[in-house]
């Protein structure tokens, strides 16, 4: 059974850094440079801007512009729920209540 929770941050990097917090990412280090990944049984689908809405014409030219929803997001999937310490670190992060039809979901 998996457990999955959407996450919407203001921009990338606070996200990000909620992640890094939750110890859900860890940094090594690659050729000198600083890298990040999913830590162990963490699954992630970065989403990022989702956009809504739009008007195009028969020829694909836009009419209307879709929209930017506001924040970064981010799909989390784990084999085991949240402990409080990574929901803490989380915080204001997780969408709750999840949303009812969500841009992504896993397959």
């Amino acid at each position: 059974m998996f457990h999955d929770y959407y996450l919407r941050g203001t921009d990338r990097d606070t996200v990000r850094a909620a992640l890094l917090a939750a110890e859900l990412t860890v940094e090594y280090t690659e050729g000198g440079e600083t890298q990040r990944m999913p830590a162990e049984g963490v699954n992630l689908s970065t989403i990022g801007t989702i956009y809504e809405g739009g008007e195009w014409d028969a020829d694909g030219n836009v009419i209307t512009p879709p929209a930017a929803v506001p924040g970064w997001h981010v799909n989390l999937r784990l084999e085991r729920p949240l402990t409080a310490g990574e929901a803490a670190a989380l915080g204001s992060i997780v969408v709750a209540p999840e949303p009812g039809t969500p841009y992504r979901v896993w397959a």
